[in-house]
């Protein structure tokens, strides 16, 4: 099947963890519901009621993604103003005006993205505006302050391969975990594992929540795996959605 490649990169990149509240802190990568925001603001789908994630979802389009720069975290004071009633005071005329705020940050991050849709003409919308470097709205990594840069790749034919036995195999990208059925721990590689929201309807509620295991110097990971997506260069890929085709 024909899959979008391109490379989303910037400074800064903040997509925060759902536990974290009063110090946001940050996935090491950009997660599926993200990812449908970025393609949202190149192709143009409005976040007004959230219509892109009527256009972009677990339904319609399957994502995959590969961290192409080890993972770099920072944290950074950012100070926010108290805007309560739409009024804002100045500090000297009122306590509590701005509040200082530590957040944590990816420093330089770099993702190569995945893309699979079932609407072939928003698919080929998509890959034209990828291709010419356009976007309606400006991407971002998280924040709006974290501007984004993305270079198309390739628009590449991955072959499904199913697993004929549990040996492990090089996989790139990040794996859900629910599809891991053997890793094999190599020394000198930082193996994480992160929870993160994996399915969100257009009213933003969450319906389901997956961990997904990845390495943290961006080095393929040699996991057992039921099947995977593989193009004539031998890059394999796990799809995050069980199908492989997001229908």
């Amino acid at each position: 099947m024909n899959v979008l490649v391109f490379d989303v990169r910037a400074d800064f990149g903040h997509f925060r963890q759902m536990y974290s509240t009063s110090s946001p802190l940050t996935y090491s990568f950009i997660p599926p519901t993200a990812l449908f925001g970025l393609l949202g603001a190149i192709v143009g789908v409005g976040k007004e009621d959230n219509d892109y994630l009527r256009v972009f979802n677990h339904e319609t389009t399957n994502v995959a993604v590969r961290l192409m720069e080890p993972v770099r975290k920072t944290r950074v004071g950012i100070n926010y103003v108290n805007t309560k009633g739409n009024i804002w005071v100045p500090k000297q005329r009122r306590e509590g005006a701005r509040t200082q705020i530590r957040v944590e940050f990816l420093r330089f991050p770099r993702f190569r993205c995945y893309v699979y849709m079932n609407d072939h003409e928003r698919f080929s919308q998509l890959v034209d505006f990828v291709r010419q470097h356009k976007s309606v709205y400006t991407p971002c990594l998280g924040l709006s302050e974290c501007l984004a840069d993305v270079q198309f790749v390739a628009v590449d034919d991955f072959h499904r391969v199913e697993a004929i036995d549990k040996e492990p195999v090089p996989i790139c990208s990040v794996i859900p975990g629910r599809d891991i059925q053997a890793l094999k721990v190599e020394p000198g590689k930082e193996y994480r594992k992160e929870r993160v929201a994996w399915e969100m309807d257009p009213a933003r509620v969450v319906s389901r929540y997956e961990e997904v295991i990845f390495e943290a110097g961006a080095r393929p990971l040699l996991a057992s795996v039921p099947y995977y997506w593989q193009n004539a260069q031998g890059e394999r890929i796990v799809f995050f959605y069980s199908n492989g085709k997001g229908e």
